[in-house]
């Protein structure tokens, strides 16, 4: 199902599409044809799947303009959520002419009851804001035709039965009524059996497990402006189909295609931008295998089903663990076995573990793929080639023009071919990656402290164990130093040399993104 396939008007799937969705979610998929039909419904449903788009899309297509009376309320427990619902009503409503407005407590009430005076459709807003803003015949519901509650377990945790109650009696009998939570108390039912209509319809959406079990998965650490190059490490020295390739924001996925393309890389984009006949024909050649690597955001790949992808790559982490187990849930499908690599600067290893504590997940730490990795794949790779061409035949012309060539001259002509062919395959003009290479690290003390280039490097020899060698700059400030230090031991230095004293003085490290 995609969402055209949906009766929502016109306007509304214009917004949708502009979002960059194409595929509903399982909450979506069942509850949108239920309130289309005009059904009350309860949905059992966790944050994050796509509730607000649920109802909100619904609201949109069947709300009749009035400029006298408020048509939908909309009731979240935290303002934080309710402004985020107004958000989403929005970028759903783009096309549409309804005015929102959200109401919650510690903001202006004056103003939210001069703009209500002056007519809005849809109220998003807190129990205590609303029934406040009713009592004070700011806000007239009675006429309402949509009545919403958000995360309704959270709103009688905080104890805000009794202004729900209190709000519901202000309400028509004649309705319509969307409710929705996470779990299922039995104060639910008693709302449900009291305010909404006998023949109401209940929805389940199982929570997904926080955890990916058919998916081995690991990280590599680099530096920021080394992203990229460790990406091309790791495609290069791995054989990878039907690749998938997370990035966070729409720039990030254009920019990592643009830089895919000029060299040579068979990627695609995949985010809101796009037009919907662009992301459907984009897909179909990913899952044809048309296309090799498609980089994609979040939301863009959300709904896609193709059961033969066989790895996951996050270029950039997400911002929540949950969008973290959806991108590594794109592979692994079917009990096939997935892989799902992490690329991490030094500053993000600690959010990757508390993903993986989070997610229940162990991800193992590799090391980039060096030159030597990356020159066994790709000759392996241009060996397979060259066999095939052979079996093709029709090599005589070839095969003269080898005899023209001295039998002294051969095999330097050949390895040169080899060389020529190699270098055409490799997606990046790499500099060598040994122990020689270095990590930035900056310590919270400098001239000030009259500290000087001695002191650092006996610091680091005495708590980080590491020999002169190993040390390599050292820029010291005013306020601050820093240290270049080998990557290969630099780990250990952040971790024995943290919170020590230099000159009595405690001194904090941490990598430096500079």
């Amino acid at each position: 199902m995609i969402f055209n396939e949906l009766e929502l008007s016109s306007e509304v799937l214009k917004g949708i599409e502009t979002m960059g969705f194409i595929f509903p979610t399982p909450i979506q998929q069942k509850s949108i044809p239920l309130l289309l039909d005009g059904r009350d419904m309860i949905g059992q449903a966790q944050t994050g799947t796509g509730k607000t788009l649920a109802f909100g899309s619904v609201i949109l297509s069947t709300l009749q303009k009035d400029n006298q009376y408020v048509q939908a309320l909309i009731l979240s427990p935290t303002r934080e959520l309710a402004m985020q619902i107004e958000d989403e009503l929005k970028r759903i409503g783009k096309y549409t002419n309804y005015k929102t407005i959200c109401v919650y407590g510690g903001s202006d009430i004056g103003l939210q009851m001069r703009t209500l005076n002056k007519g809005v459709d849809i109220v998003v807003g807190t129990p205590g804001r609303v029934l406040d803003l009713i009592r004070r015949h700011a806000l007239n519901i009675e006429n309402i035709s949509w009545m919403v509650l958000d995360e309704a377990d959270e709103m009688l945790n905080m104890g805000f039965i009794e202004d729900i109650e209190d709000i519901l009696k202000n309400t028509p009998e004649d309705k319509q009524t969307a409710l929705f939570s996470a779990t299922m108390p039995s104060e639910i039912k008693k709302i449900a059996s009291q305010y909404m209509q006998y023949d109401y319809k209940m929805i389940q959406i199982k929570a997904k497990t926080m955890t990916a079990t058919t998916v081995s998965q690991y990280y590599f650490i680099t530096t920021l402006n080394q992203r990229f190059e460790t990406l091309c490490r790791i495609l290069d020295s791995r054989d990878m189909q039907r690749t998938l390739i997370f990035c966070k924001t729409k720039r990030s996925v254009d920019e990592v295609v643009a830089s895919m393309n000029q060299r040579h890389y068979n990627a695609e984009a995949l985010h809101g931008d796009l037009s919907q006949p662009q992301r459907i024909n984009t897909l179909k050649r990913f899952k044809n295998g048309r296309v090799q690597y498609l980089v994609a955001t979040d939301v863009a790949a959300r709904g896609i089903d193709i059961e033969d992808i066989g790895y996951v790559i996050n270029y950039e982490l997400p911002q929540e663990d949950e969008l973290y187990i959806h991108r590594i849930g794109r592979t692994g499908r079917a009990n096939k076995k997935g892989i799902a690599y992490s690329i991490v600067t030094h500053k993000e290893k600690r959010f990757l573990e508390v993903i993986a504590r989070k997610t229940n997940s162990h991800i193992e730490k590799l090391k980039i793929p060096d030159n030597n990795e990356i020159f066994e794949q790709k000759s392996k790779d241009l060996l397979f080639e060259i066999q095939d061409r052979i079996l093709k035949g029709k090599l005589d012309n070839y095969k003269r023009l080898l005899r023209d060539i001295p039998k002294s001259m051969q095999k330097d002509v050949m390895a040169g071919m080899l060389a020529m062919l190699y270098e055409e395959r490799v997606g990046f003009d790499y500099q060598q990656l040994d122990n020689h290479s270095e990590d930035r690290l900056f310590l919270t003390i400098g001239s000030m402290d009259k500290v000087y280039v001695r002191d650092i490097i006996e610091f680091l020899q005495r708590y980080g164990q590491v020999k002169r060698s190993d040390i390599g700059d050292i820029t010291i400030k005013r306020k601050y130093t820093f240290v270049n230090i080998k990557s290969s031991v630099s780990e250990q230095v952040v971790e024995n040399c943290y919170n020590e004293k230099i000159r009595g003085r405690r001194v904090r490290l941490e990598y430096s993104e500079e």
